[in-house]
């Protein structure tokens, strides 16, 4: 009979965004392992990177997740997606535990040149990780709200202001909101209806 070993889960940070701070891209953990760092652990079974890739990184990506442990876009994909002007998304998919990291190429926004200055450096499992500053992702969770409701985007938001609201700067959000015309969408969410 074989020895009853502890199994350890695959874990996103390690897989998805210990390679990205290895390679020295310019990443944010965002989404609701992002909120976590702010609120409470919640089950999650993907993890949001805002980067911004140069052509080189980019092009490194196919190497950074290779196969057959990783599924990555081919570079023409991650190119056009890079391209775009609003909402560029791609995914690369871990293939033995199925867990996923969505990438936000995030060059054109100019919200995340501010959350790059403002990024928050944790230690997770003995090195360093960077995560969003929770400014955007309460500006980023409000506009997934906005375009298609969810509970768990309310619970993050709520929760995050009660844990950690007073390391939130709200004149920041505010101003974010304001100029995408969600200020709205964010006070429904603030109080729950």
């Amino acid at each position: 009979m074989p020895a009853n070993f502890p199994v350890r889960e695959p874990d996103l940070i390690e897989l998805f965004a210990r390679p990205l701070h290895a390679a020295q891209a310019r990443y944010l953990v965002a989404g609701s392992l992002g909120a976590m760092l702010y609120s409470e652990p919640r089950l999650t079974l993907d993890i949001d990177l805002a980067v911004v890739l140069p052509a080189k990184q980019l092009a490194e990506m196919p190497a950074i997740f290779s196969q057959p442990e990783f599924y990555c876009p081919p570079i023409e994909v991650l190119e056009a997606e890079t391209k775009r002007e609003c909402r560029a998304h791609f995914n690369v998919i871990h293939v033995p535990s199925g867990l996923k990291a969505d990438f936000y190429p995030a060059a054109s926004d100019p919200f995340f040149a501010w959350s790059w200055e403002h990024r928050r450096e944790a230690t997770h499992r003995g090195g360093t990780i960077f995560y969003a500053p929770p400014e955007y992702i309460l500006v980023w969770k409000t506009v997934y709200y906005a375009e298609g409701g969810g509970e768990k985007h309310i619970r993050d938001v709520q929760r995050m202001l009660d844990i950690s609201g007073d390391e939130i700067d709200i004149t920041v959000v505010s101003a974010e909101l304001d100029r995408r015309g969600l200020r709205g969408s964010f006070e429904q969410m603030r109080r729950g209806t």
